[in-house]
Formats: structure tokens, sequence, C-alpha cells
């Protein structure tokens, strides 16, 4: 369900959560919080922060505190009474008027009891008045910010990700160049993640989270979020796409690197052990084909190796040890044949190391004979 199509009521009962809640004393609300927080100071508003690929706390967004504004003043002498007038001017079709007296109301009088309720009002008017998904996201985070212990935790939470998938449904856009860039839209999951990271939907957001690093060419953290997902909700079929989706991510930055050795071998193993834990994953067969390119990639370097070893002056078991090393590591290689040969004939004395292997030093061979 979109945010466009949610009841109403939804929202509704976020509000009357904050209504029923006791208000705290002033001396225990606000005035004593971290700035853009509803935790005290010093504590994260986040239940963890252990999320590889995931941007640091220092480079999330922070809500500022709302102060008053000459340009927001209320219009009622009360909390009670100005809500109540916000409720009359919604009512009328008068959203402006409604949404400037919810924001003047929660600048004016911010703990008040009226005030958590005034600003899901706000949110609840931008997001399904105006259908605009980023400033409803933007006051929602507030709520949960500032009125953490005031409203319903969880439901404004899973409401601020149906929010966040419509902003990745309707970005803005002007001449084709979108208002949200992929960072803000990454981060406003990651922030959902971290608020409530048990929840049913947080293995979703994690895979948009990484869909996300990837569109922005950020492989690297996007192959970290995959993994992360995979090892917090195992059993998940989340889990099961990211082990074929971190596997397409290691494919492009090993061919992004020029197939770098140690890459390369991290990949192989990363890939063998998705196709130990999912032999019957619908994605084994490319998976498969990824780990031959790889190991054959790897084979083709290894036997190069070998040979380069065998044409310096090395004792023939060396020499023979180098190839016996390369095909105790790849003996299904097309080179294997060609590697026990050359054991036998360094074994069996039939030439020097290198001297057989190395066809650059026959002609000056030929040379001396002449």
């Amino acid at each position: 369900m979109d945010a466009a199509s949610t009841p109403r009521k939804f929202f509704m009962a976020a509000v009357a959560a904050a209504v029923c809640a006791a208000a705290l004393p002033a001396s225990a609300a606000l005035g004593h919080r971290a700035a853009g927080s509803g935790m005290a100071a010093g504590q994260s508003i986040y239940a963890t922060d252990a999320y590889p690929g995931f941007d640091g706390l220092d480079k999330l967004p922070v809500p500022e505190k709302k102060e008053r504004s000459w340009f927001l003043s209320v219009s009622r002498e009360t909390p009670a009474e100005q809500l109540a007038y916000a409720k009359e001017e919604e009512a009328a079709g008068n959203l402006r008027s409604a949404r400037r007296a919810c924001d003047a109301l929660v600048r004016e009088w911010p703990v008040s009891p009226e005030a958590p309720v005034a600003q899901l009002m706000l949110a609840m008017i931008w997001a399904q008045k105006y259908e605009d998904y980023d400033e409803a996201f933007a006051e929602l985070s507030y709520a949960l910010d500032f009125y953490s212990r005031e409203v319903n935790y969880a439901k404004l939470v899973e409401y601020q990700y149906k929010l966040a998938n419509m902003m990745v449904k309707n970005r803005k856009t002007f001449w084709g160049m979108s208002f949200t860039s992929l960072r803000v839209l990454r981060q406003n999951y990651e922030m959902i993640v971290r608020r409530a990271p048990g929840a049913d939907y947080v293995p979703e957001a994690m895979l948009q989270i990484a869909a996300l690093r990837e569109q922005d060419q950020q492989y690297e953290e996007a192959v970290e979020v995959y993994s992360t997902l995979v090892s917090k909700f195992p059993v998940s079929v989340e889990a099961r796409k990211a082990l074929y989706l971190g596997s397409k991510a290691r494919m492009w930055l090993v061919r992004r690197h020029a197939y770098n050795q140690k890459r390369c071998q991290d990949t192989v193993n990363h890939l063998k052990r998705v196709l130990r834990l999912a032999p019957d994953h619908e994605n084994a067969e490319e998976m498969t084909g990824w780990l031959n390119e790889i190991t054959e990639y790897l084979a083709e370097d290894a036997f190069v190796r070998a040979k380069f070893y065998d044409t310096k002056q090395r004792s023939r078991h060396a020499s023979a040890m180098a190839y016996e090393r390369f095909l105790k590591e790849y003996p299904q290689s097309k080179h294997s044949d060609e590697a026990r040969a050359r054991i036998r004939e360094l074994l069996a004395g039939a030439g020097t190391a290198g001297s057989e292997s190395n066809p650059e030093t026959k002609p000056q061979e030929d040379k001396k004979e002449e």
C-alpha cells in the first residue's frame, strides 16, 4: 500500500496515541534533549549503529529544533485552541493555513501535549494532501527525534518506510533532473533501518540501500550491505536475493579492477560459499559461470608464474615443485597435461630447468651449435 492510499485513520491512530500519552514535564522534555534528538544528550537515537556499508552517523541529516518565528506566529491563545483552529482550517480545505498553524504551534509551545499532535498533523497534510513525500518524511523525522516518547514510534517508522518507497518511485524531477539525490534516498532508508532494526520490512529496506549504492557506482559499499543483510536475516527471501546480487556486485568489481589477484581469490571463495549454502539457487548456473571465469583466469596466471619460475636458473627439483603447486591448486586447468609432462622431464633429468620450457632459449643454442 503506498502513502497516497494509506487510510487516514493510520495517521489518526498515531495522533490519538500522542494525545493519550502523558505529557512530559518541561524539565524532562525538549530543554534537556540533545539538539535534533528525542533522546538524552550523549545517547544515540538509533537502536544500533553497526551497519557496514551505511553512512556514519555524522553524515546523516539531523533535524534542527524548531524555534519561534515572526513568519509563523500563532493565531490563538492556547495550544488546545491553536490545534482546534488548525483542524478547522484543514477541514475547510485551507491547507496552507492549517499547515502553518500546526508548525506555529510546535514552535510556540514545543512541550505542550498538543505539540506532537500538531507535528504529526503537519506530516499528514504534506503526505496525504500535497503528496509531497519529501516534506512529509522530514516532518516525521522531526516527530520521531523530538517526540519519540509521546508518539507510536514503531507505527510511525513503518509509515516513514512507506514514504521512502514513494520518494524512490516518484522522484521530483525538472527537465529530467532529479531534485532528490541518490544519497538522500539511501540515507532515508538507513535511518529507518537504524530506527527499527528488527522490523519485518528491514530486509527489503537493506536491498534498497544496496541498490541505491550500486546506482551511485559505490559497489564496495553495496557488497557490504548485501553481506550484512545475509548475516542478519539469513533465512529471509531478501537474503537469498542478496546472495546473488552481492555476487554480481563482486564480479563488477573484479572486472573493474582488471582481475586483481587478491580480489579474484576473495570472490572465488565467496562464490564457492554461496553455491554451497544455496546449491538450488535460481541463479546458481550464472554464479557457477562467474566462478569458472575467475578460476580460469587464476589458473592461467598461476601457470604463467610457474613457467616463469622454470625459466630461471633453478634446480630441476625446485622447478618441478612450482608445477606441482600449480596442479594442486588447479588440477582441472587446460594446462594440467603440459605441467605434468614438464614435471616428468624435470624429474627424469631430460633437460635443465627452463631449457625446454622456454622456447626463447632455443635460437641462442642453435646459434652456438653453428
